[in-house]
Formats: C-alpha cells, sequence, structure tokens
C-alpha cells in the first residue's frame, strides 16, 4: 500500500471519536523498587522495556542496565557502562528486548550489545549512525529495524552485520519532510511484531503501521494533535582561542500529543500527551491491523516511561526531584476512592 491509498484506510476506519473508558481503567499498585526506601537505587530511569520473564529499565543518570524479576521487581543483575570491549557498552541510550534477549544501543560506539535475560554475553552488532536512533527492534536472525531522527530517510532495516538492507523515509507531509528533526519525532511501539513498525509521532493528527516491504497504512489519533512548528536557536558550548563549538536547539510551543507506544498481541498502545481530558494520564488502546480504536484507560500518575507485560499489567517508572521509582500496575474495576481506603500493597 503507498502512502496515497493509505488515506482510502483512513476513511474505511472512519473520524475520531469519543474516547470511551474501560470498567477497569484505573490501576493497582503490585510492587515498587526504588522511591524513599531505596534511594540510591535509581538516578535517572528513562526507558523501560520487559522480557518474557524481565524488566529491562535504562537508567541515564548513571548509564546502567537493570534487570529485575518480572514477579516482584527483586534484583537479577546490573549492566555497567564499563568500556568498548566485547560486551561492553560506554553511553547507552536506547533498549530493546524480545522474549528472553536485551539489547543495549551504545552511543559512543554505534552499536548495539546483545544479552540473554540473564545476563550472558551473546553479540554485539554495528548500528550505522547510532547516535542519531530515535528507536530501535530486534528482529529474528539477528537483524534490526531502527528510526532514524526526521523523516527522511528515516526508516532502515539492518542486518546482523551491520549492513543497512532498505531505508525509507516517514510518510509525512511534504513540508514536514523538510522541517527540522525535532517536528517528525517518534516512538516504535516495542517489538516490531512480524517486521511491521507502529510509529506514533509526538505531534499531529495520525500514525502509521510500515511493513518491511515499505507498504504503508496511516491512522488517526482518537484526538488529533497539531504539526509543530520548530524554533531554532545556537547556544555556545564550547569557545576558546582555538576552538569554537554551537549546539543547535530546537524547541516548539506546540504539546504533543503523543509520548510513548506499546504493542501487545494485536493491540497498539498509546501513552497520550497533552489531551484535553487527564493530560499526561492516558493510554488509548487500538487495532494494530487496521488502525480502529478500541477504548482508553486512566493512569494513576504521569510515568517517565512505560512498558507493557506479557499478561498486561503495566511497568511504570518515574522520575522525582529526590527519588526515582519503578512500579508494576494491575487494572481494577475499583473507583479511585475505593483504591484509596485500601491498604498499599508491599
Amino acid at each position: 500500500m503507498t502512502l496515497l491509498n493509505a488515506v482510502d484506510a483512513l476513511g474505511a476506519q472512519g473520524k475520531p471519536g469519543v474516547r470511551q473508558f474501560r470498567t477497569d481503567s484505573f490501576f493497582i499498585r503490585e510492587w515498587i523498587r526504588g522511591g524513599v526506601k531505596e534511594p540510591d537505587l535509581l538516578v535517572e530511569p528513562r526507558e523501560i522495556a520487559v522480557t518474557q520473564s524481565a524488566v529491562v529499565v535504562l537508567d541515564a543518570g548513571t548509564r546502567e542496565i537493570h534487570v529485575l524479576d518480572l514477579r516482584d521487581g527483586s534484583k537479577r543483575l546490573v549492566l555497567k557502562a564499563t568500556g568498548e570491549g566485547p560486551g561492553e557498552f560506554k553511553r547507552p541510550i536506547h533498549i530493546a528486548t524480545t522474549t528472553q534477549l536485551i539489547g543495549v544501543l551504545d552511543q559512543a560506539t554505534s552499536r548495539i550489545t546483545v544479552y540473554s535475560d540473564s545476563g550472558r554475553y551473546l553479540w554485539t552488532t554495528s548500528v550505522p549512525d547510532g547516535p542519531s536512533v530515535e528507536a530501535i527492534c530486534m528482529l529474528p536472525r539477528g537483524r534490526l529495524r531502527v528510526k532514524y531522527l526526521g523523516a527522511v530517510g528515516a526508516l532502515a532495516t539492518i542486518d546482523s552485520s551491520g549492513r543497512i538492507l532498505s531505508r525509507s523515509s516517514l510518510p509525512a507531509a511534504p513540508e514536514l519532510q523538510k522541517a527540522p528533526t525535532f517536528a517528525n519525532a517518534a516512538y516504535v511501539a516495542d517489538g516490531c511484531a512480524d517486521g511491521v513498525m507502529s510509529i506514533v509521532p509526538s505531534f499531529g493528527a495520525f500514525w502509521y503501521s510500515i511493513a518491511e516491504n515499505g507498504a504503508t497504512k496511516r491512522f488517526a489519533y482518537v484526538e488529533a494533535g497539531r504539526d509543530a512548528v520548530i524554533t531554532l536557536r545556537k547556544r555556545a558550548v564550547d569557545r576558546s582561542r582555538t576552538l569554537k563549538a554551537d549546539q543547535l536547539i530546537q524547541t516548539t510551543e506546540v504539546n504533543a500529543i503523543a509520548r510513548g507506544a506499546m504493542q501487545r498481541g494485536d493491540t497498539i498502545i498509546v501513552e497520550a500527551g497533552a489531551t484535553n481530558r487527564l493530560p499526561y494520564e492516558l493510554i488509548d488502546y487500538y487495532r494494530a491491523k487496521d488502525g480502529k480504536y478500541l477504548y482508553s484507560r486512566h493512569l494513576p500518575f504521569t510515568p517517565s516511561a512505560l512498558a507493557i507485560t506479557p499478561d498486561g499489567r503495566l511497568i511504570a517508572t518515574f522520575i522525582g526531584d529526590e527519588t526515582s521509582s519503578i512500579v508494576q500496575l494491575s487494572t481494577t474495576p475499583l473507583s479511585p476512592r475505593e483504591i484509596a481506603k485500601q491498604k498499599p500493597r508491599k
């Protein structure tokens, strides 16, 4: 399907509607790690993913990868930034998982290092232009699907040797194709099931499903956002008699409509952003094959990152001013008032 008849798929889906909330739209806490009881456990947990039995957290503050048991949050192991040798990494920027594997993308070496979820080093694959990667999925046979910054040439499939097999552009409007990279910031639903990338842009009215052969479908958010208008400014980061270095900063006054994406089976779950109702505390569920909006749920707080377990529970990270934490949540038909009366779970 080309981008032209992707619009036909959108028309068949129908116009976005009003959010419908499930009766079990609230969550209760199953376990928590970090926080005031363990203030030194986490500093800045920016990314989270799960395997079949483990929770994997990228702590950008310490450059460590924490691996916790999925059942109770108990500590399994910590992968630390140690260098550039085999099985090592230096500046981790993204993590990716499969049912049993953990991948750590290293900005310093532009490669992904893959471990078993028990911490055993397995292999390393070079990732061209690694610092520009925005999201990454691990596919069978050591292949990778990557979303780079921006729109032009932003989607790539890479083989186990680090060779780019295919590259294509994000199916954005022509004016956005030429816009600064931040205008096309996006998330990729974890897993890339069957090699299909479900791409959830931070701004705008649509999300996309893109197969490895380039077939593209475009679907409407239940609540449309606005395209970002980007302002560019330079900031001096290093100036001396012999060196002058400036950093280009991209900003926008448009609030993001999406701030994360997950996949469980045939369902795409979008973490909503600046919505009209309950901003930053909603998740919207869509059917993967045709983008049909299904229902929404209400989050108990604004997480810094979210992941979904094989049985549908959520793992959330929270970055506070003094402490950070990881929480496992499960749905409940109880009201917020009834939840507040319950004794918190350990």
